[in-house]
Parts: C-alpha cells; sequence; structure tokens
C-alpha cells in the first residue's frame, strides 16, 4: 500500500487511524493508494481500492476472467442459466 501525504506532515499513528477507518468501512477491498490532503484543520482522503479479478468457472475448470476468453467461450457464458436456488 502506497500512502502520500500533501501540504503538511502527518505521524504514522495517524495515517494508521485513516487506514484502520477505510478498512472498516471496506472490510474485504484492499487499499492500493491512500493520498492524505491536508487543508488546515480537515484532512481529504482519497484512495484507490485493489480490484480483486473476477474469476469464473466454465466447464469444470478455473477459466480466468471473462474479458480474456476467446468469442466462443464468451458466447458459453452468455447462453449459461443459472441454477434456480429455493
Amino acid at each position: 500500500m502506497q500512502i502520500v501525504v500533501r501540504n503538511g506532515t502527518m505521524t504514522e499513528a495517524e495515517q494508521d487511524y485513516y487506514v484502520r477507518h477505510i478498512t472498516a468501512k471496506y472490510p474485504m477491498g484492499a487499499i492500493d493508494k491512500l493520498v492524505l490532503d491536508i487543508q488546515g484543520e480537515f484532512v481529504d482522503a482519497h484512495y484507490t481500492l485493489h480490484r480483486f479479478p473476477e474469476l469464473r468457472k466454465m466447464g469444470g475448470y478455473c477459466a480466468g476472467e471473462p474479458a480474456d476468453w476467446n468469442p466462443a467461450k464468451q458466447a458459453e457464458l452468455r447462453d449459461t442459466l443459472p441454477n434456480p436456488v429455493e
């Protein structure tokens, strides 16, 4: 994780506070980059969360992300009917 502090300085404990706050808000996300912009008494926090790849299972094996598939495999995904859950 990359932490950038702009327009001032911030202690490690203060930075950890913002990291904990963001991870509490998005428990399943991982922070890629956190920019803390100090504006007088206020701090603007801008962050980007890590994008986990969407892995799909097709035909009994893990086939990776659908964007990487060939046209035939993408057509197979479009034609797949989900099993009803009751």
